[in-house]
């Protein structure tokens, strides 16, 4: 039997506690109480056809809620260390003003794609380890419905390289929280995106 195509719903975590709109890579903050309530809200939308797998960053902003789910649709869940966020080192916690204004030439090369963030990992870097992830996470795909919880990143990175989108313009696609992208993938075909975006909260 030739294999079938797989769906595969990728979504990004909801509202974190703490502050907003910073640089949050390593930084482990957990989902707001808003943000918890939006997850359950889109896991429950996007559950259609029921997934059988799922998988997740292990940043307790991922986790968490993809856990809940697995357990509810009593399917098996894995972390996996190569869908966590892009480390922004000495920027964590701070806002791109904030990082702007400590290292303007740096932070400018840094938006262009140009250089990592000091101590962080670079786009480069961030692309190959999530493209790695990719294809060991659906090497045994034939079929059925994966949902991957993960971050806005590892969602920019995907999408550059499964339907080639190019670097100059990865930040013109809004990945809100809890916003979403759906590819058909089959081995040996370019995965076609089917969705991006329709359940965001």
């Amino acid at each position: 039997m030739p294999p079938e195509p797989t769906l595969v719903t990728v979504l990004r975590h909801g509202q974190t506690a703490g502050r907003a709109h910073v640089f949050r890579g390593a930084q482990d903050d957990p989902l707001s109480d808003a943000g918890r309530a939006a997850m359950a809200a889109a896991l429950t939308r996007l559950d259609a056809p029921p997934c059988d797998r799922i998988a997740a960053s292990p940043r307790t902003r991922c986790r968490e809620a993809a856990a809940h789910h697995a357990q509810t649709r009593g399917v098996p869940l894995t972390l996996l260390e190569g869908f966590r966020e892009m480390a922004f080192g000495a920027w964590e916690g701070l806002t791109p003003d904030e990082a702007a204004l400590r290292d303007p030439e740096l932070y400018a090369r840094f938006r262009d794609h140009a250089c990592a963030a000091p101590g962080g990992e670079s786009l480069a870097g961030l692309r190959a380890r999530v493209a790695t992830a990719w294809q060991d996470w659906l090497a045994d795909a034939d079929g059925g419905h994966r949902l991957l919880v993960t971050h806005a990143g590892v969602m920019r990175a995907l999408l550059m390289d499964l339907i080639g989108l190019p670097e100059g313009h990865v930040w013109r696609i809004a990945l809100p929280e809890c916003g979403h992208f759906r590819i058909s993938h089959l081995a040996g075909h370019a995965p076609v995106l089917l969705h991006l975006n329709a359940c965001a909260a």
